[in-house]
């Protein structure tokens, strides 16, 4: 059956490049290892976000909204990219943001935000989490109110219609690995707010791509909570999209263990992990997302269950911009 796939903008610049860590792999004593350089998506480099918010973009427009409002931490990636998306197809940007952003001169995404001209409200993160709902739906009054039509998507643009910019993606993937002659194959990435995964298990199946092993590295909360948070995505895309699948529990893999002291807290394998890339292939992962999920990969690797019976393959979702968020954390025991 068809699939009939949703209206977007067209934003990303696609294919993103995928590439093999030839001197990784050298240092790292042997292992076959590829990276989706979806850090590389465009629209001034804003990762796999953008591939979502092509499609909430279009629905807002195509449904006379002129505002977006989302929410994130001040060093969000999404509220970023969000607002960027913003700024390119005209709409106004609201960010709801916990913690608030740290006294003193924005730094990282914040400052992007700023100059995307997004309009920030900002909460501790005890209110935010203990009246989100409330919160949400008080701002979409007052900016009803004052004459606008706003439309809300959550943190990563993870909705039903956001999962399609990853089923995409599974698609591209797909098609770069065979020509890549890659068969059988373990594809990592991180996973948050879940839209990227939901999306590229949708894709996976959707396309009968049984050869991929497919793992998500919680970069927040538990599996439990990912568990019940990609279930409610994919049903609700299978549903509203009539999608030629159904949702199957057992084909969700997690690797645990990564998230460190919370969300948005850097540690230090993940600090060593960032220096590793960008000595031996000049790539440059984040504190936040991938730098933790890419310290799973090399411990697979290094126990040897990643990256020696088949590939290796890391899906890079951007997040560049967070580094200048903690210069200090990334220079400290570094030599000038």
């Amino acid at each position: 059956m068809p699939v009939k796939h949703p209206k977007r903008i067209v934003l990303a610049e696609c294919p993103t490049p995928l590439v093999r860590l030839e001197r990784l792999e050298r240092e790292l004593g042997g292992a076959e290892i590829w990276l989706k350089r979806d850090d590389l998506t465009g629209l001034e480099v804003s990762g796999n976000k953008v591939r979502k918010l092509e499609y909430v973009a279009a629905d807002a427009l195509a449904t006379g909204c002129d505002t977006l409002v989302t929410e994130g931490t001040p060093q969000s990636n999404h509220c970023r990219a969000a607002a960027a998306v913003c700024a390119k197809v005209g709409l106004r940007c609201h960010l709801l943001l916990r913690p608030e952003p740290p006294d003193g001169l924005p730094r990282g995404n914040h400052l992007l935000d700023v100059l995307f001209g997004a309009e920030v409200s900002a909460y501790s993160r005890e209110q935010y989490d203990a009246e989100r709902d409330r919160i949400v739906a008080d701002v979409l009054v007052r900016l009803e109110a004052a004459g606008h039509k706003p439309r809300f998507t959550p943190a990563g643009a993870s909705e039903p219609l956001g999962c399609w910019g990853y089923i995409r993606a599974a698609a591209e993937l797909a098609d770069q690995l065979h020509q890549a002659d890659v068969g059988e194959c373990d594809i990592i990435l991180p996973i948050s707010s879940g839209g990227t995964y939901a999306g590229m298990l949708l894709g996976q199946w959707i396309h009968q791509l049984e050869h991929w092993n497919l793992w998500a590295v919680p970069v927040s909360d538990d599996v439990v909570h990912h568990t019940h948070v990609i279930e409610k995505l994919a049903r609700g895309a299978i549903t509203e999209f009539e999608l030629p699948t159904e949702f199957d529990e057992a084909g969700l893999q997690f690797i645990d263990g990564y998230i460190g002291d919370g969300y948005a807290i850097p540690y230090q394998a993940a600090i060593d992990v960032i220096r590793l890339l960008a000595r031996t292939e000049a790539i440059l992962l984040d504190p936040v997302y991938t730098g933790k999920a890419f310290c799973a990969l090399l411990d697979g690797v290094r126990e040897g269950w990643l990256g020696t019976r088949r590939p290796a393959v890391f899906i890079h979702t951007g997040g560049i911009f967070s580094n200048f968020a903690w210069p200090e954390l990334l220079v400290k025991g570094i030599e000038a």
